[in-house]
This record gives C-alpha cells, sequence and structure tokens, in this order.
C-alpha cells in the first residue's frame, strides 16, 4: 500500500516526489545473518517496482562504504548515498570538536564506489539526540551551531555533493525515539516551538541561496584540498572545484576546530591571469571555526564578477518589466532595455573584502560609506571592512554584515503545477529585507503581496525583482505605506502588534471527562479484540508461553499496546508472576480488576 501511495505522487503524476530510497541504513547485520544480503535488498526494491514506482532508487548507507551501489550486483540502486554525523552525539561537551573529526576521504570514497552518480549526502547531521539524564537540548544547539554548519556543511561542498539532506530540519513534536524523552528537539535549525530565531537558521538560508544561485557549481569538478595551496600559509586549508568559466575555493583552517583568527592572501588563476588577493589591502583573515567559499569568473547573467572573496548570498538581473493592459494582471513582458544586475555579497564582522568586476565602469554610491576602489587592469576593484551600514553600490549590492544578511529572502513568485511556489531552474524571484520570516509573493495588479511573520516592527524593502509598474506593497493583506526611492527600492513599514489574548477563568468552566481507559474494568466486553492464540512465533527467542504474547506476531509494532487476561480464580493465590519487555525506553502498568498492581519503572 505505501508503494502505491507514493506511486501516485511522483513527478511522472504530476507529483513532487523524484526519487525513492528503498531501505535506509542498511550497513550492518548480527553476525548469524548474511550481510550484505543482495536478494533481500533486491526483493525489496522489486516489491516498489511492482506498486508502480518508476523514479530512480536511492539508497542511504550508515557509513560510506559502498553498500549496494550501482553496478554492485543483485539489489543495487540507481544513486547511492550515505549517513554523516562527524561530530557525534556528545552535547555534554558542547564546545569541544575532537582532532580528525572532519571528513576529508568523502569525495574520493565517492569517486571510487559511485563515480557514475551524483555526489549525495542522503542524511547529514544536523544537530543531535540528548539522551535520558542528558545536558539538554540548548547544548546540543551549541554543539551542532553555525559554526558547525560553516566549516561541516561547506567541507561538504568541496566534495561537489550535490543532493545534499540534513537531519533534521525540524523537531517532529513528541515523536521522539526509546534513546530519550519525549522532546525531539534535536537543536535543528527549527525549534520544536516552530520559531525560526536560532541563527543556524539563517546560515542554513545564506547557504542554500548561494547553491541556488550558482548553476556553475553543479558541474564543477572538486578536486583534493591541501593545507597552503592557493594561499600563503600553511594554517589554511583550500579546496578547489573547477568549473567550465567558473571556479571555487572553499577556504578552513587546517585544524579544522582552531579558534584563532589567521591571515592570508590568496593567489588564483583567472580569466585575466593568476591574481593575488587582497590588491588594494595587505591581508584577508578567517576567524576561528570559520569557513568561506571564494569565487571566481562568476557569471552573473552576462556581467562577470573576477572574484569575490565576500560570500554570494544571491544575484539577480532586473529587467524593466511593464504591465501588460490587455491581458491578465499579474502577466508581464519584458523588454531589454533597463536592465541592472543586484548583486547581494556579505562577511563576517570587521571583516576586510575585495571584489573585482571585469569591465567594471566607474560607479556612484547609493547608500552607506564609500569603499575603496581602483581600476586595475580591466576590472573594477572594490574593497571594504565589513560593517553591519550596508553599501549599495550602483553596480553591485554589498551587504557588509553577516547578520544583516540573514535579515534578506530570496522568494520565488508562483509557478505552474507541480512547482507553484517551488524553486525551479528558471524561476522569477523577488529579493526582499523583511526580517523574521517571508513566506510567498504574488503579482496581482500592481501590488506585491507579501506573506510572513514579523516579531518587532519591520521595514519591509523590496530590493529587486519588482515589475517598475508596480507600486504598492501588501504584508498579510494589508497595503502598506510604499515608497520607490532613487534607485528603485520599494519599502513599507509593517506595525507589529502584539497578539491581545486573555485566558479563560478555569475554575468556573464546566469540564467534562471521558474515561480514556475503559479497558480497565472488569466489565469491559473485549469480545471483538484479536486472541493471543498462534503456538508459534516470528520472534527468534523461543515461546516459554503456551502461546505467544509477542505484540508483533498479531500485527502490533509500536505506540501503546493494551492486553487483557482472564482467568478464575481458586482464592488460594497468593502471587501473580508476569515478565514484560518491550523496546528500549518502554514502561508498564499492571491493573488487576481494576485496581493498579504497580508500574515499571
Amino acid at each position: 500500500r505505501i508503494g502505491s501511495i507514493i506511486a501516485k505522487a511522483q513527478i511522472t503524476n504530476g507529483g513532487p516526489v523524484i526519487l525513492l530510497q528503498p531501505e535506509n541504513e542498511y550497513s550492518q547485520s548480527t553476525d548469524d545473518v548474511v550481510f550484505p544480503n543482495g536478494a533481500y535488498f533486491q526483493a525489496v526494491e522489486d516489491q516498489y517496482r511492482a506498486a508502480g514506482i518508476v523514479v530512480p532508487f536511492i539508497s542511504n548507507d550508515a557509513h560510506p562504504q559502498g553498500h549496494n551501489a550501482p553496478g554492485s550486483g543483485n539489489g543495487s540502486v540507481d544513486i547511492y548515498g550515505h549517513d554523516g554525523y562527524p561530530l557525534g552525539f556528545d552535547c555534554a561537551n558542547p564546545y569541544i570538536w575532537p582532532d580528525g573529526a572532519l571528513p576529508t576521504s568523502y569525495g574520493a570514497l565517492h569517486k571510487q564506489q559511485s563515480p557514475s552518480t551524483p555526489y549525495s549526502l542522503v542524511e547529514f547531521q544536523g544537530g543531535s539526540f540528548d539522551p535520558w539524564g542528558g545536558s539538554s537540548f540548548n547544548n546540543c544547539l551549541a554543539l551542532l551551531s553555525e559554526q558547525f554548519q560553516r566549516v561541516f556543511y561547506k567541507n561538504n561542498f568541496g566534495f561537489g555533493v550535490t543532493l545534499f539532506n540534513i537531519y533534521m530540519s525540524t523537531a517532529r513534536g513528541n515523536l521522539g525515539h526509546p534513546g530519550g524523552y519525549t522532546s525531539y528537539d534535536y537543536g535543528a535549525v527549527i525549534a520544536e516551538d516552530r520559531t525560526i530565531t536560532r541563527e543556524k537558521y539563517s546560515e542554513a538560508k545564506l547557504e542554500a541561496n548561494f547553491l541556488k544561485a550558482s548553476p556553475a557549481y553543479l558541474t564543477a569538478v572538486s578536486g583534493n584540498y591541501s593545507n597552503g595551496s592557493f594561499v600563503d600559509t600553511k594554517s589554511i586549508a583550500t579546496t578547489q572545484l573547477t568549473g567550465d568559466v567558473t571556479n571555487f575555493y572553499v577556504v578552513r583552517h587546517a585544524a579544522y576546530n582552531s579558534r584563532v583568527s589567521t591571515d592570508y592572501r590568496l593567489t588564483v588563476p583567472t580569466s585575466q591571469g593568476n591574481v593575488s588577493i587582497p590588491q588594494l589591502s595587505p591581508t584577508l583573515t578567517l576567524n576561528g571555526r570559520d569557513s568561506k567559499i571564494h569565487v571566481t569568473d562568476y557569471n552573473l547573467g552576462g556581467l562577470t564578477l573576477l572574484y569575490s572573496t565576500a560570500e554570494v548570498f544571491t544575484w539577480y538581473i532586473e529587467i524593466l518589466r511593464l504591465f501588460d493592459p490587455y491581458r491578465a494582471a499579474n502577466i508581464f513582458y519584458r523588454k531589454k532595455f533597463g536592465s541592472k544586475t543586484i548583486l547581494v555579497l556579505y562577511g563576517g564582522q570587521n571583516e576586510t573584502h575585495e571584489a573585482a568586476i571585469l569591465d567594471g565602469s566607474e560607479y556612484s554610491v547609493l547608500e552607506g560609506a564609500a569603499p575603496q576602489s581602483q581600476r586595475i587592469n580591466n576590472s573594477l576593484v572594490i574593497n571594504w571592512q565589513v560593517a553591519f551600514e550596508r553599501k549599495v553600490l550602483q553596480v553591485v549590492n554589498v551587504f557588509g554584515d553577516r547578520n544583516d544578511a540573514y535579515n534578506y529572502w530570496v522568494i520565488d513568485l508562483p509557478n505552474h503545477s507541480p512547482h507553484e511556489n517551488y524553486s525551479t531552474s528558471q524561476p522569477s524571484s523577488i529579493i526582499i529585507k523583511a526580517g523574521y520570516l517571508v513566506r510567498t509573493v504574488s503579482l496581482k495588479d500592481r501590488t506585491l503581496a507579501i506573506t510572513g511573520d514579523i516579531n518587532r516592527t519591520t521595514t519591509v524593502e523590496v530590493i529587486g525583482g519588482a515589475p517598475v509598474g508596480c507600486s504598492i506593497l501588501d504584508f498579510n493583506g494589508e497595503s502598506l505605506t510604499t515608497t520607490r526611492n532613487s534607485y528603485g527600492v520599494m519599502s513599507g513599514v509593517v506595525d507589529f502588534k502584539p497578539p491581545n489574548f486573555a485566558l479563560p477563568y478555569f475554575v468556573g468552566l464546566e469540564w467534562r471527562y471521558i474515561d480514556s481507559l475503559p479497558e480497565l474494568l472488569p466489565s469491559y466486553d473485549d469480545s471483538e479484540w484479536l486472541d493471543a492464540d498462534l503456538v508459534t512465533t516470528s520472534n527468534p527467542n523461543n515461546l516459554s508461553t503456551p502461546t505467544s504474547l509477542y505484540g508483533s506476531d498479531y500485527g502490533f509494532y509500536t505506540g501503546n499496546l493494551i492486553f487483557r487476561g482472564h482467568f478464575t480464580a481458586s482464592g488460594t493465590e497468593e502471587t501473580l508472576m508476569l515478565r514484560v519487555q518491550g523496546g528500549e525506553g518502554f514502561g508498564f502498568s499492571v491493573f488487576l480488576d481494576g485496581d493498579l498492581l504497580g508500574s515499571w519503572p
């Protein structure tokens, strides 16, 4: 049944399913079981194919061991993938990153195990569970923080990973696991109460938008990392990803867990020859437990960013878009004039960064203090020190501070089904600065309608993507007093209105209740219940009772189970012995004729 349900939702049927993982972490077994068992894995795959699954199969090996990789024989999948939990689960020591924990061989292993398929990290660490008596999910959040994301996730990008899934992005409520208590917050990017105030949420957003805006990354070839390559110090490790035109350089500390700040210079090949960067200041700086992605010959849709040490958040070519009064109000056509390129760069507080625009002309400062600049050969070189105040130039928007960049959102306009508001290869997007959360954007008549959440009075700014004829901003159905400045940024203020609610007087309410466990009463009718009458079991343990009392033999595998037994007392009974077992972390209670005899634990 599961296979047939999924089959209906495949992309071939207009749904969102593009891959199917037939098993999870089929990577080890007990000594008395044949492993790996290709016949077993093939049988699972065959069941899905018989149920109508046509999309490719992908695996999730618990470790990069190559189990069931394409070409491995019976039970092989179409795309091989694996897990990764490199920092472990030691939330009691949230600031200790053990030496040697950063993966350095993932890329080489992929080329050995599955070179013909996209490199896939199907389940990579996004947090940690907290065991019974643990140190709290706050500590897990500190262990797997935004610093962890910058160092470990960008390290994965250095391997050329093209399918990257994080476990977990949000908690699953009270559906925890037996090794922990009811909460399963996990220190994830979205907290258990569904707030997104954790910095790691915003860091994930920065990295995701960079990947979305950088199609050249998908075809770039990962090289080997080495200490001192492309830089002037062996304290910095660099991995080059070489593209047809665009190259990416992932830099981190050679001692990945270092807390020191290290100055360095970067020397890289470009279309204009080798360039030693920065050209207008002495050095760059990599702070402790940080990593950056530098780019060269980065295509901005016809404009070339020769290099940038500041990281790319997004970019956008804004072509003058006009309303067509003879067609539906939300349909536009484009004129190839009046265009401008919007580029959003960011860096850490007080860092020095430099970017060069090939064939860049002179610029004017639209907002913020003027950066240092110079025309060198065929490029306009811009050098600045990161500050919270953003800088807006005629050619490039430079957002000096990473924390300020957290407030920016790139939201796709609605598309045709099945994509709708989800990303497509050629989306029309709106770049918005709006603080806490932007959910959707849409255009109707001359109004740009935005939905989202705020947690304080917020100035909403549309940096790019709104048509010239658009004159009104709407936030959650409320029209804003809208202005458009001299360089096209639309803005309006959304007033924060604290929720106004009052709790009822609980003592004075009329309360109603039902007995949630009528099964405890001797008078309860259990005649329709399934009898535990099997004399054999599928459990590897032999039966020690006349019939099987294993719930799994009767189709009950999880959740709260109730067993009812009947006997006729002789009046001379003095003891009752029950041996109960369950999963890790289970408990039970025993009632006799409705009276509680005891519980465990």
